[in-house]
């Protein structure tokens, strides 16, 4: 079955995540899948320490999500999974991971990003990398919150 929610979000762990969508699918656990923060012991205590006590929270770098997520399907069924850019899905797809859907909730401005969206930004790399996942059966649903539309990114990045 896979994890509950699979989301793209720069900001990684923040009050959309743990309010907005953990508190609406009542999910138990969220992953956060970033190799750099994996690394950093102080930036991994600060997305930790914004994690509320009902959720548990594991941070891995894309190998660790990888064997995680197909070695233990119970616990990620009430999970969501939250990486910063369509690169990471490149990544964790090369690894074996399979995912039909992801939500893409916020990749915010930066120098040389174009708006699609008010909370979507993207580079022409970053459209690349999502073009890339979509040929290998990704559909990417822009969604920043459980009670905004969808829209497929598809759409969205013609």
């Amino acid at each position: 079955m896979g994890v509950q929610l699979f989301r793209i979000d720069d900001r990684l762990i923040h009050g959309q995540v743990v309010l907005g969508w953990a508190n609406y699918l009542k999910s138990t656990r969220v992953i956060l899948c970033d190799n750099m923060v994996r690394e950093n012991d102080w930036e991994r205590e600060l997305y930790l320490s914004v994690v509320p006590e009902y959720l548990v929270c594991n941070v891995f770098n894309t190998e660790e999500t990888s064997h995680f997520i197909q070695d233990h399907p119970v616990e990620v069924e009430k999970a969501i999974l939250v990486v910063n850019s369509p690169v990471i899905i490149e990544e964790l797809l090369d690894k074996g991971l399979n995912q039909d859907v992801v939500n893409v909730g916020g990749i915010h401005f930066k120098q040389g990003r174009k708006k699609y969206l008010p909370y979507l930004f993207l580079n022409e790399e970053e459209v690349s990398s999502f073009r890339r996942c979509m040929t290998r059966g990704v559909q990417f649903e822009c969604q920043d919150m459980p009670n905004s539309k969808k829209l497929p990114l598809e759409d969205v990045i013609k």
